[in-house]
């Protein structure tokens, strides 16, 4: 009889991803974690900026710039991704959730490849950047069904963990200590203590390949329609389409093992239709 494997393949001894040896030791020199930090409005910051007026200041003027060639000799595709993620920033992080084929195993896991991809249907795309499909991968092309929840301040360190690279057989949601709330239209629950989730059907699926060896798949983006959306009662507006960021209290994922908040926000509205901008003097004088 066939053993069941102790942990999924990981590349973090590749990727590197902590830099700290010590990481307690960091941690345990830090501040404590700001609970009572209320989300704050500023102006832009620019106020004064007008049409044409290019940057707010001249920093950029003292940088040099590196170019780097992705497929220069010697270097490794897990160096695109570490400067991909780490300048590709901030990036909102999908709890996804998923059922096995067999309806034995919830899967939950993590992920910052995503983002909205159309509105009419409405769309995420989500990407996996591994070349052994994952446990998400797997059971999402084979039952079609998803959901993505929101990762928050409150649920960070449990979406954090259900990264760890279990095996198949083994859920992450009683590792993460998250709760299943049951969906509508789909099997695989959603993130209770998550203010915003989405129930998604698999709409379409992109394989990319290997430059260097085109026979290998080195990850697969996903397209998956909304279906069903759930969101805390005081965090949408009466017109049922306004989400307010002030109750949602998201985190962003940045590069190698860096979160973030968002305690400073400002309003920017677009410029005015351009048939009326056009009638401006200045205007006229850039175009």
């Amino acid at each position: 009889m066939p053993q069941e494997p102790v942990e999924a393949p990981s590349n973090e001894a590749a990727i590197k991803r902590n830099p700290h040896a010590d990481f307690g030791a960091v941690e345990r020199s830090r501040p404590l974690f700001d609970h009572d930090t209320q989300l704050t409005f500023t102006k832009t910051p620019n106020p004064n900026w007008q049409a044409g007026g290019g940057a707010s200041n001249e920093e950029w003027k003292k940088h040099q710039f590196v170019t780097i060639d992705p497929y220069e000799e010697g270097r490794e595709p897990w160096l695109n991704y570490k400067l991909l993620t780490s300048a590709t920033v901030p990036r909102p992080i999908a709890l996804a959730s998923t059922v096995s084929p067999d309806g034995k195993t919830a899967n939950l896991a993590p992920f910052s490849f995503w983002q909205c991809a159309a509105v009419d249907p409405p769309m995420y795309s989500i990407s996996f950047t591994s070349r052994t499909a994952n446990d998400t991968l797997t059971n999402l092309l084979a039952t079609k069904e998803m959901c993505i929840s929101m990762t928050t301040e409150s649920v960070v360190e449990a979406a954090n963990f259900a990264s760890v690279n279990s095996p198949r057989h083994i859920s992450e949601w009683p590792l993460s200590g998250l709760t299943q709330k049951p969906s509508d239209l789909v099997k695989p629950a959603h993130v209770a203590e998550s203010p915003y989730s989405v129930e998604c059907k698999l709409h379409s699926v992109q394989d990319f390949h290997s430059k260097a060896d085109p026979s290998v798949r080195t990850s697969t983006m996903v397209i998956v329609e909304v279906i069903r959306f759930h969101i805390w009662n005081d965090a949408i507006g009466p017109d049922r389409a306004t989400a307010d960021v002030t109750k949602l209290h998201p985190v962003f994922r940045a590069g190698g093992i860096m979160y973030g908040s968002c305690p400073t926000m400002f309003e920017l509205p677009r410029p005015e239709a351009f048939g009326q901008l056009r009638e401006d003097e200045k205007i006229k004088d850039l175009i």
